[in-house]
């Protein structure tokens, strides 16, 4: 089975779904299901991209430009761009797969996948509209939606959401309700992870609340700093908030913390970032409606923390309150603060909750199950 699998960005961009199509890739080829080619708009320097070449996939590479931060273009006009058309069509690919609405690379490959009459799959990470600042600009993209985006998916063999949330969004926005089967994303977490701090040594006799992952607006961790500083003396003496990660959000969640009583690692690479997971009691999620299913999360359910979510970022696909977490009613400061200052009546269910939610992992998020399921729609 020839998959060609058509991306605006690779890594080493790593935002989730170009980590998903990589490991994607990866698996594919490791459960001897076939071969994957990867084809990739690139924005910056080529070279980068050949020492994250692998043998277990292919990558080919068109040369792009940002015509708006983060919404890459393909350079129609090289030489390079029509070089890699003739490959790809040269190669014969049996399913053309693409990966969330919006982009450039999932248009432009379901119009060369109907002149060429391939199959096509789409892969859906998304569960709303383009919600921004600007009015204009949502406006902008649900017109942007509701023309483009529904007739791509109407006219697309299969959809894949990668979760519920998402499911019901595609039938409900787009009226797509034929050939839309779920299969989560998976996580690939290594069995050794580098050292690292010990945070219990560093905060002796603290209970470490902590998040992780980029800091922006959507992620809500304004709330949780704020909500920190709200409650009484004695309960900050006896939890630490950590934080792991950064983005544009870190000049300002710094300027919050007044005291410097927030621990910021700031950036850390996947791996050590996993380090410092580990070892966190209770994980904060504190995102507001918007997103998708946080691999953040799914990796402290991994972990056996105590989960503290808000509702939103399609937590309900996994989690279930009082059941194997803590959901609480949104994502204001005053629920979360409400939460921090009842802590020690929560604290001792997260034992119960640990071997439950590591079953979820397991059984849901396993990519060779998963990949199997990806393989079975490929032969119908």
């Amino acid at each position: 089975m020839k998959v060609a699998q058509f991306l605006p960005y690779f890594p080493p961009h790593k935002w989730g779904l170009e980590t998903v199509a990589e490991e994607f890739a990866k698996y594919f080829v490791a459960e001897g299901c076939g071969d994957v080619l990867n084809v990739i708009f690139w924005v910056w320097q080529e070279e980068w991209i050949k020492k994250y070449e692998k043998d277990w996939y292919k990558v080919l590479i068109i040369p792009a430009f940002d015509i708006i931060p983060n919404y890459p273009v393909p350079k129609f006009w090289t030489k390079d761009y029509w070089k890699v058309i003739k490959q790809v069509k040269k190669r014969n690919p049996d399913v053309i797969q693409t990966h969330t609405r919006f982009f450039l690379a999932t248009f432009m490959w379901w119009w060369y996948a109907r002149r060429w009459k391939k199959k096509r799959v789409h892969i859906e990470h998304w569960s709303d509209y383009i919600q921004v600042s600007s009015w204009f600009t949502n406006k902008v993209a649900y017109i942007y939606d509701r023309i483009i985006w529904k007739r791509v998916f109407k006219k697309a063999n299969v959809i894949v959401p990668i979760s519920n949330a998402c499911k019901r969004f595609i039938e409900w926005e787009f009226w797509r309700k034929k050939d839309v089967q779920v299969i989560y994303r998976w996580l690939d977490i290594p069995s050794k992870l580098p050292q690292v701090e010990d945070l219990h040594e560093k905060f002796k006799d603290k209970l470490i609340v902590w998040f992780i992952w980029r800091l922006y607006k959507w992620k809500n961790v304004e709330s949780l700093v704020k909500a920190y500083y709200e409650i009484s003396k004695e309960l900050q003496n006896k939890i630490q908030i950590v934080v792991v990660w950064d983005w544009e959000d870190s000049e300002y969640l710094k300027s919050l913390d007044k005291e410097n009583k927030v621990y910021f690692t700031w950036w850390k690479p996947f791996l050590e970032a996993l380090a410092y997971q580990k070892q966190f009691d209770i994980h904060m999620h504190t995102s507001n409606p918007w997103g998708w299913l946080a691999t953040t999360l799914l990796q402290a359910m991994y972990f056996g923390c105590l989960i503290v979510a808000t509702p939103n970022e399609w937590a309900a696909d996994v989690l279930v309150d009082w059941e194997n977490a803590v959901v609480l009613k949104n994502s204001t400061l005053e629920e979360i603060k409400r939460w921090l200052e009842e802590w020690m009546v929560l604290i001792w269910k997260s034992g119960e909750w640990i071997e439950k939610n590591k079953g979820i992992i397991e059984n849901q998020f396993q990519w060779g199950k998963n990949i199997k399921e990806f393989f079975s729609i490929y032969e119908k």
